[in-house]
């Protein structure tokens, strides 16, 4: 008896989903006010991520095993975001974007890094420069973001 109602829920359950009902949305794993912009991590499913800036989806991450807020950072009165990817990967876990929100519309940086967490992040010249270590060669890499778009730039 017991079996069956809890088959009836379920089965409930599925059939309003398919039928129209609303789906709970996926509470944000972080949110966070950069000035006067709500920046949110949000967690749809496994390997689904999505970066959503005042409720609208800046990006949709669906390769990485986990997104996750750095640090903040003004440039020039601009606001910018460094996000973490992990990627799941053995040769390459992490990798780096800049969320820039100082545009009209705020973007995503594409992916870069040495595969090290380990960044140092400084602001200088109108720009952001995330430097860490290499692991392959035990040298020092740098990628600097300006103008909407990154760079290595060591």
């Amino acid at each position: 008896m017991v079996v069956r109602n809890v088959w009836v829920a379920v089965a409930a359950l599925a059939g309003g989903l398919l039928c129209g009902m609303p789906a709970r949305a996926a509470e944000p794993r972080l949110t966070a006010a950069l000035g006067e912009t709500v920046v949110k991590l949000i967690d749809v499913g496994p390997k689904v991520t999505r970066v959503v800036v005042d409720e609208t989806t800046v990006f949709e991450d669906r390769e990485s095993t986990l997104v996750s807020f750095v640090n903040a950072y003004t440039v020039q009165g601009r606001w910018m975001a460094l996000l973490q990817t992990d990627t799941g990967a053995k040769e390459c876990p992490t990798r780096f974007r800049v969320l820039d929100l100082g545009a009209p519309k705020p973007s995503l940086s594409l992916p870069f890094g040495s595969c090290s967490d380990a960044a140092q992040v400084s602001t200088a010249d109108n720009a952001l420069t995330v430097s860490m270590p290499v692991p392959k060669d035990g040298g020092t890499a740098a990628w600097t973001y300006r103008d909407g778009r990154v760079a290595r730039t060591r």
